[in-house]
């Protein structure tokens, strides 16, 4: 077993243990400082943190997924782009039945800034599982399959859109950091297995 392989398990066994704590948890230590500082960070007015949360949102998010499609066979032919349905389509159904397994709390607004009361679980986000299982899917297929400068913008724009999304849902209330951070390394172990197929 490689170097790769055991991190990859070892960063599961540790998705898998949070995951855990997150059901017995409402949040994590630090949650509220960082959220409360983000959202000291990022405008008070709301519209574009609600403009960028609709885009992992149903109808949107087929559109985000049909780009992503586009780009990876464009970068990897029909394995790419049917790959990346699979990365999409595993998270979807990821978050749809997790959710209520873990049923954590969404931030209560006497203790940050919640902009609008939200149905649904605070853990896992399924915008940050949508974009990581398409913009998180273009970082790791650019890191791996591109050279040179073309690489670098890919994975730095990618990069930059799922930092985006994280201020966004913080921004609203609607997750703690712990949250989305979480979600985003499931989303990347699902992605990184994924991969390998390439």
């Amino acid at each position: 077993m490689g170097l790769k392989d055991k991190v990859w398990i070892a960063l599961f066994a540790l998705a898998l243990l949070l995951t855990f704590a997150a059901g017995r948890l409402p949040y994590f230590p630090g949650d509220v400082a960082v959220a409360r500082f983000i959202q000291s960070l990022v405008p008070s007015s709301t519209g574009w943190a609600q403009w960028i949360s609709s885009t992992g949102k149903s109808p949107w998010c087929l559109l985000l997924l049909a780009m992503t499609v586009v780009i990876s066979w464009t970068i990897a032919g029909t394995r790419g782009a049917l790959l990346c349905l699979a990365s999409f389509a595993g998270m979807e159904l990821l978050g749809q039945y997790l959710g209520p397994l873990v049923a954590r709390p969404r931030p209560a607004p006497d203790i940050v800034r919640v902009a609008q009361q939200l149905s649904g679980y605070s853990f896992p986000s399924i915008h940050a599982l949508v974009y990581a299982s398409t913009i998180g899917f273009l970082a790791m297929l650019f890191a791996v399959k591109i050279s040179g400068p073309q690489r670098i913008t890919g994975v730095v724009i990618s990069g930059a859109v799922l930092l985006t999304g994280f201020a966004a849902r913080l921004a609203l209330g609607a997750h703690w950091p712990s949250d989305l951070l979480l979600s985003y390394l499931i989303g990347f172990l699902w992605v990184t297995l994924l991969i390998r197929f390439v």
